[in-house]
């Protein structure tokens, strides 16, 4: 684990370092056992590899971590396909946590974690998150289903993610987040369903400083571009005014070139004229983070518009955006603030 303020995860169950051609396969279980009665303050990770190489994970039941399920750091040739995380005995209860990985291919599983269930990220400057693909998999979750970003001192690039579905997830869906000054760019997401997802995408574009062996210094905004998301079903009609599609970077640094179509959205709408009428909302900058992570409670309320809200972006297309909103709202279905080359 390369996070800051998170020493007590440096212990952990299962380890390797600098293994190739190894795999758990079976379709038994690997219990934790994590509950809060057996760990609270120090609690390890489940499983861990550093820089392996050709890992195979299949058919697994893997359940009750005290902290992350796995975490994946600098290695090649991962596939998971056909597993099963529970992870909900205890706090930051991750899936499955790429960083700085290549030629990574999930497909097949389940997760029901207390939190994120996949996150791609880069603690290293030089070592790249690229070639993922992630499909066929169901993603129940108290935070994200899929954190792409926050962990990003490295290039996190040609991601693609298909045919999956999410549900009752508590904070987004796709969470899309450069933060330490590499580029974040070219991914795919089609043919996606989810349920009780008050976020079906949320995307910022900041200065964080986030991986324990950061410069002190914010590291200088670079890319963040080049994103298609279509096919995608939304109900969230059982949530709060808190939905919709959040797109923001920085006035001085746009998000580039987003495509989204065919997309069906329900919402439980509810906003009022006084969310309509917002417009000194918070920018997630330094200054606003003040150390935290850009998360969405940091707008410091409701956003003006229950289907789009986009601010500080380059490129934006929108075709067949379909919002209906159970209740009435007082706010647009969508608002633009500095927008470039909208259509």
């Amino acid at each position: 684990n390369m996070y800051k303020n998170e020493p007590h995860m440096d212990r952990c169950l299962i380890f390797a370092k600098e293994a190739h051609s190894f795999s758990f396969e079976g379709t038994g279980t690997i219990d934790g056992n994590g509950h809060g009665k057996n760990f609270r303050a120090q609690r390890p990770m489940l499983m861990r590899f550093l820089n392996c190489r050709h890992v195979h994970l299949t058919d697994l039941n893997i359940i009750n971590p005290a902290a992350w399920t796995s975490a994946w750091l600098y290695c090649d040739d991962i596939t998971v396909t056909g597993i099963r995380i529970h992870s909900r005995v205890n706090g930051n209860g991750d899936g499955l946590d790429f960083d700085g990985c290549t030629g990574v291919k999930v497909n097949n599983c389940s997760f029901d974690t207390s939190d994120d269930s996949i996150c791609l990220q880069t603690s290293h400057t030089e070592k790249p998150c690229s070639d993922i693909t992630i499909s066929n998999c169901i993603f129940v979750s108290r935070w994200a289903g899929i954190r792409i970003g926050l962990l990003s001192r490295g290039n996190i690039c040609s991601v693609t993610v298909t045919n999956c579905i999410f549900k009752n997830i508590g904070d987004s869906g796709l969470k899309i987040q450069m933060n330490e000054g590499a580029e974040l760019k070219n991914m795919v997401f089609t043919n996606l369903i989810m349920e009780n997802v008050p976020r079906p995408v949320f995307m910022t574009f900041c200065q964080q400083r986030a991986c324990v062996d950061a410069p002190e210094e914010p590291a200088p905004m670079k890319y963040m571009g080049n994103f298609i998301f279509q096919n995608i079903i939304v109900d969230n009609s059982k949530g709060d005014k808190h939905s919709g599609f959040v797109l923001t970077g920085l006035p001085d640094k746009r998000i580039e070139n987003i495509t989204i179509r065919d997309v069906y959205m329900t919402v439980a709408g509810g906003g009022t004229q006084e969310d309509a009428d917002r417009s000194a909302i918070p920018e997630l900058d330094i200054k606003t983070l003040r150390g935290w992570w850009p998360e969405y409670g940091l707008f410091a309320g409701a956003l003006p518009a229950y289907g789009l809200y986009a601010r500080h972006i380059k490129g934006l297309k929108t075709d067949n955006f379909n919002v209906r909103a159970v209740n009435a709202d007082k706010r647009p279905v969508r608002k633009l603030d500095d927008v470039q080359e909208a259509d």
